[in-house]
């Protein structure tokens, strides 16, 4: 049943975006107790997992795609090869915390501008080719991060194929009330039988790495979203929708394109950085074309130049291959299922999304929204 319409940017449109804020600020802090412990039910006689770790490394694939949305979605740059900035911020990551024995968010301060300088070095073949050209050039790169990760020159750094075991545990401090908060959880009436009754030091450190995880991903689509709502994200659409009517109204072409390769890396290092937060183990082959492949269905399923939309993309790739793995027969019937098929019911759904939702699950909620919601613009006053 559809709610009573309200007036754009009136008091009950802002109340009823404060309260929407308020419930999904509450379902986050919530869900990390719920699934301390791994919550497995039971649908259509399939057993399926949920992990505070499956979800951790959804995050981080958010803020991932984030980063690819900025190049592709808002700038209009085929960009195939968004996987090496990825696996670039986690690799440097990983050795200022072995090697040099930085925190985690202390390698930031490298990784950013780092990456921001690999990403504008990356846009510049963008300055001569384009489309088709630059997608291959772009995939080509993502392609051979495993190569250059394995090289003997740096194996000593990178731990070469055998991977690379991050020697730093994210212990929760003494003053995180985790542990009184799963209690107090745990007494509420309905609760009592998802919440554990106290956390176990390995669960204490997995919901920590999740807040953790959930700051730097907020700080993340905060700062992008303060930057594309401003007249750097008016020009990058300009460029993306039209290149020579932006040129002839003195929008500099090859600066903003290499901005937003720039910008895109700098996101995608961070994503790397919270990669290598919640894994503390990488594998060269975990950045390799897979990666970028997924990325950019991330990207699509959830909705190009949407910021939401990467939230929904994140959560896609990761659970939707997971889930169909763990999928023994096809609900609803005794037909049994062999055979690694989280590939192929992700490809499903995308050629779904693409014929139904051209616009991703992005534009699909807020057409939904719209109509359970309805919002009235009040035009203009003379």
């Amino acid at each position: 049943m559809a709610l009573a319409p309200v007036v754009a940017n009136g008091v009950q449109h802002r109340r009823r975006q404060i309260i929407g804020w308020v419930l999904f600020g509450l379902l986050v802090a919530l869900i990390p107790f719920l699934i301390a412990d791994t919550y497995s039910p039971t649908i259509f006689g399939n057993r399926y997992t949920v992990g505070l770790g499956n979800l951790s490394h959804a995050i981080a694939l958010m803020v991932a795609i984030l980063g690819l949305n900025i190049a592709t979605g808002y700038s209009g740059q085929l960009s195939l090869g968004h996987s090496f900035f990825v696996g670039s911020g986690a690799y440097l990551t990983a050795v200022l915390v072995n090697d040099f024995h930085w925190s985690y968010f202390s390698t930031l301060v490298v990784v950013v501008p780092a990456l921001f300088l690999f990403g504008v070095v990356f846009g510049l073949p963008a300055l001569r080719i384009q489309g088709l050209y630059l997608g291959l050039l772009t995939f080509a790169v993502g392609a051979v991060f495993p190569s250059i990760v394995r090289l003997e020159e740096i194996a000593d750094r990178t731990g070469a194929s055998n991977g690379l075991l991050i020697d730093s545990d994210l212990v929760a401090p003494s003053w995180a009330p985790l542990d009184t908060l799963a209690r107090w959880l745990h007494s509420v009436p309905g609760l009592s039988g998802r919440v554990p009754d106290g956390l176990t030091s390995r669960q204490s450190e997995a919901v920590y790495k999740y807040f953790l995880l959930i700051i730097v991903a907020l700080g993340c689509f905060w700062l992008v979203r303060n930057i594309l709502a401003g007249r750097v994200g008016r020009a990058l659409m300009a460029v993306r929708d039209n290149p020579l009517g932006a040129a002839a109204n003195g929008i500099n072409l090859p600066a903003y394109k290499t901005l937003s390769f720039g910008l895109s890396a700098a996101v995608g290092g961070v994503a790397g950085t919270m990669y290598a937060m919640q894994s503390g183990f990488l594998g060269p082959d975990e950045f390799g074309f897979n990666l970028a492949i997924l990325l950019i269905v991330g990207m699509i399923v959830g909705g190009s130049a949407t910021l939401h939309g990467a939230v929904a993309g994140g959560l896609v790739i990761q659970f939707v291959p997971h889930w169909a793995s763990q999928t023994q027969t096809v609900p609803g019937t005794d037909i049994a299922l062999q055979g690694p098929y989280g590939g192929v019911i992700l490809g499903a759904l995308l050629v779904a999304i693409v014929f139904a939702l051209p616009g991703g699950a992005a534009t699909g909620f807020g057409r939904i929204k719209a109509r359970l919601m309805p919002v009235v613009h009040q035009p203009p006053h003379r």
